[in-house]
């Protein structure tokens, strides 16, 4: 897969061909396309990223010597370019053949006018390019419109506008085909997606920044519309357009019968105006819309038509009872029919008075040459009677000498003609018998081979069939097998039914149970920290010395070692690459895009600073270990702690006896003694600084019961609240070469102080907060800090909402009027 993060520094921009001759070919830049997230490996291909052309050249050069793609004149799409050192050409190529072992992840929208507007496209007027109802603008689309002579794969074409807007019908590759390189039509579609642009979201081609980049009327262009987003909003949708109308769905069936009948096309044409005129008579609508019984009858009517498309007979009877049997059809039909019949006949009557007088002037003519030859033929016939009398004297001497004379020449070859005759006869009849006997000895034999064979393949075929019965035997007798299992199967399903009842009933006592206690507990957690200190001094637990001197072997500890992850990590030395690579691994675990770069920055400068994470849910492993990737390319070593553990020591040296720089802590906080976490990153940090460590938290309602001031000491992240999605994508694995945050200039970390302390007032949050939180964004502060303040409202509001406090939080941001901030707090909630 092409890496794109090396092309970062190239360009990307939506442009125009321009042939000025055979050898001088530019590129006209009408749109540029941001390439700053190709550092992320991962091309944004959706949203509003075309923007206006900066201040580079208008016109790029395309260097014909090394451009694989051949460029006509007047074309569209997606162009690389970039300088090149002593040079003036920027060697222009084309997207799709730059990037040749990926598919190009770009696409875009061209906008097209139905018809020419009379008038101009900018005026203020309202103007309806359709003149009718939708039913006319469905025909017309059928009928095919008027495309360039290049055009896109997805068009939007303008049917109506005004003002601000244009109303446009989606057109692409899967409704369209093209006739004659000339004609666009809709195809196996029973509707179009309508949608309302905004003009101001439309790059017109043709305004003066583009014109005025070239001298006037050297180059012929064809104006060009395109959409600035890649992707249409559902919002700006409109009601579909449907194209097959009940008229026009009747008039192509009445079209296939006149074809089925060998008429004319003007007589097809003329079949198709009359149906669809009478079916779209404004008082013939109802009958196929009002009510379910005339959709009943219209799709009766379709499945009569069907049935006559499908015979080769009766068609012409059918045509000939729906025009006698429907009055407007009849009406309509038998007008234009003998309009039209009359006009044949009237021609046909002049044609043939033509011919009639033509023939009248021959027949004239013959008449006089008739008799002439009539005389002639007189006298030539009495001359002839003559002759035959003579004639026939001579022929009946000839005849009697020649009678004489053949039959004694047949007496002769009679003689010899049956001696021959015999003699052939005997030979033939030996040939015939020897022929025969070896034609009776081969059939003998072949009907001996095929019975042979025949009797072979039946008994194969018997032994085939004892084998499926044995088959069939063995499967009827594990059918009865499994019917019994089956049975045994419902036996025990009922019972679990009936324990799973009785469970569910104590769990929603015991869940009743919990809501109360916890109630309880956010009401007085003074009384519950104090009985949770009496039970714990009531608990013996040993002398502290002796427990601290066992290994961590005995210590009831469970270490699972980390494990190396990818083979070629990238090396991280900026805090930016940081960010990078924390944003693309929190996006491959199913993290919602919208927290991923704030939720990078903000784990970024806590590892910075060394302040450990509490990820809290049922996705934190998913979230140690993109990070754990991230910075070491392992993942994470997890120590699992048994409830009430005090042995600080043990859990001490097994951290820093771990082979993974990336610890995970689990059943830490909130089921041992608070001392072995709030102090265990900083005494890590004193002999093993490239530790750092991660709390987890399956439960976050267990938050409900930890002192506000937890957070001084920690970061927090809700997995819940931020992991959207599931995915298997790979992660990018990396080691970290930072070795500690920048300095910062004091007045801009007095400034940060100050702002974390006005967001978190009135949040039930300590000082400590705010000042842990001012240390963790100064190691990675930026001059824009909306970044900042919505992973810190992310973090509040999750915070908030465990304790039940969100109501207080959005009054502070309603104070500070940050409805930005607001919005987040109101997702985390379950809006939108």
């Amino acid at each position: 897969m092409t890496n794109l993060k090396k092309y970062s520094n190239l360009h990307c921009c939506i442009g125009i061909s321009v042939k000025f001759s055979d050898d001088d070919i530019k590129i006209l830049r009408i749109a540029d396309i941001s390439t700053e997230d190709w550092k992320k490996s991962r091309p944004n291909t959706h949203g509003k990223i075309y923007s206006d052309p900066d201040e580079e050249p208008m016109l790029i050069p395309v260097n014909l010597e090394k451009n694989p793609v051949q460029s006509e004149h007047d074309d569209v799409g997606f162009w690389i370019w970039g300088d090149i050192p002593n040079s003036e050409k920027c060697n222009a190529t084309p997207y799709s053949a730059f990037f040749k072992h990926i598919p190009c992840k770009y696409t875009y929208h061209e906008l097209i006018f139905l018809k020419n507007p009379e008038s101009s496209p900018e005026s203020s007027d309202h103007q309806r390019l359709v003149g009718g109802s939708d039913d006319e603008l469905a025909r017309l689309l059928e009928n095919g419109i008027v495309v360039p002579d290049t055009f896109s794969d997805n068009l939007l074409v303008i049917y109506d506008y005004d003002e601000d807007d244009y109303f446009c019908a989606e057109i692409n590759k899967a409704t369209s085909c093209l006739r004659y390189n000339q004609l666009l039509f809709v195809t196996d579609k029973k509707s179009l997606n309508r949608y309302n642009i905004k003009r101001t979201d439309v790059i017109d081609s043709f305004d003066l920044k583009y014109k005025d980049s070239f001298p006037e009327n050297s180059v012929d262009l064809t104006r060009r519309l395109i959409y600035t987003k890649m992707k249409i909003s559902q919002n700006d949708k409109l009601d579909s357009l449907s194209l097959h109308t009940d008229s026009a769905r009747f008039a192509r069936y009445f079209y296939r019968i006149a074809t089925r009948l060998n008429y004319s096309e003007d007589e097809k044409k003329l079949v198709n105006e009359i149906v669809t005129e009478s079916l779209s008579n404004s008082k013939l609508q109802p009958i196929f819309t009002v009510s379910p019984e005339s959709k009943q009858r219209l799709e009766l009517q379709t499945e009569i038509i069907n049935s006559y498309l499908n015979t080769d007979d009766k068609i012409e009877e059918f045509v000939r009872g729906v025009i006698a049997h429907v009055p407007k059809i009849n009406e309509e039909y038998v007008a234009k029919m003998q309009h039209e019949a009359n006009q044949g006949l009237f021609e046909q009557k002049k044609a043939l008075e033509a011919e009639i007088a033509t023939l009248t002037n021959a027949i004239e003519g013959l008449n006089g040459d008739i008799l002439a030859k009539n005389a002639e033929k007189t006298a030539e016939t009495e001359s002839l009677k003559l002759l035959k009398k003579i004639v026939e004297s001579e022929g009946e001497r000839e005849r009697a000498d020649l009678k004489c004379q053949i039959e004694l020449e047949l007496k002769d070859f009679e003689k010899d003609l049956k001696k021959s005759a015999v003699e052939e006869i005997a030979a033939f009849k030996k040939e015939q018998l020897q022929e025969l006997n070896k034609e009776c000895e081969q059939f003998r034999v072949d009907q001996q081979n095929e019975i042979q064979k025949d009797l072979q393949s039946f008994h194969e075929k018997s032994k085939n069939l004892q084998d499926e019965l044995v088959s069939l035997e063995a499967a009827k007798k594990n059918l009865q097998d499994d019917i019994s299992n089956k049975q045994h199967i419902r036996e025990k399903l009922s019972k679990l039914e009936q324990d799973k009842q009785a469970l569910e009933a104590i769990n929603e006592q015991l869940k009743t149970y919990c809501e109360l206690k916890i109630s309880d507990i956010q009401q007085n957690p003074g009384k519950f920290l104090g009985d949770l200190a009496l039970f714990k001094g009531m608990v013996p637990s040993g002398v502290p010395e002796k427990i601290s001197v066992a290994s961590s072997s005995n210590s009831g500890l469970f270490v699972q070692p980390a494990k190396e992850y990818g083979s070629d990590p990238s090396e991280i030395t900026d805090i930016g690459e940081l960010v990078g690579y924390l944003s693309d691994n929190l996006s491959n675990v199913g993290v919602e895009n919208e927290y991923t770069n704030i939720l990078a920055k903000f784990i970024a400068g806590a590892y910075l600073t060394r302040t450990p994470l509490l990820l809290t849910g049922c996705n934190t492993n998913l979230i140690a270990e993109a990070i754990s990737v991230t910075l070491c390319s392992q993942t994470p070593e997890i120590i699992s702690v048994p409830s009430g553990y005090n042995d600080y020591s043990s859990l001490l040296n097994a951290v820093k006896n771990t082979c993974g720089n990336v610890v995970l802590l689990q059943n830490v906080i909130g089921s041992i003694d608070e001392y072995c976490y709030t102090h265990l990153a900083r005494d890590i940090h004193d002999d093993n600084p490239e530790k750092y460590l991660i709390f987890s938290l399956d439960f976050a309602e267990t938050m409900r019961i930890l002192p506000p001031s937890v957070l001084g000491y920690m970061a927090l992240i809700n997995s819940e609240d931020v992991i959207t999605s599931i995915t298997t994508d790979v992660l990018d694995s990396g080691n970290c070469a930072i070795a500690a945050p920048a300095e910062r200039n004091p007045q801009e970390v007095k400034n940060r102080y100050q702002r974390i302390a006005d967001l978190s007032c009135g949040t039930n949050t300590t000082n400590g907060y705010n000042l842990t939180r001012t240390a963790i964004f100064s190691a990675v502060s930026t001059k824009d800090t909306e970044d900042e303040d919505a992973a810190l409202i992310l973090e509040l509001g999750t915070f908030c909402k465990l304790l039940g406090t969100t109501d207080e939080l959005n009054q502070r941001l309603e104070y500070l009027s940050r409805d930005d901030l607001k919005n987040i707090v109101e997702k985390l909630l379950g809006g939108e």
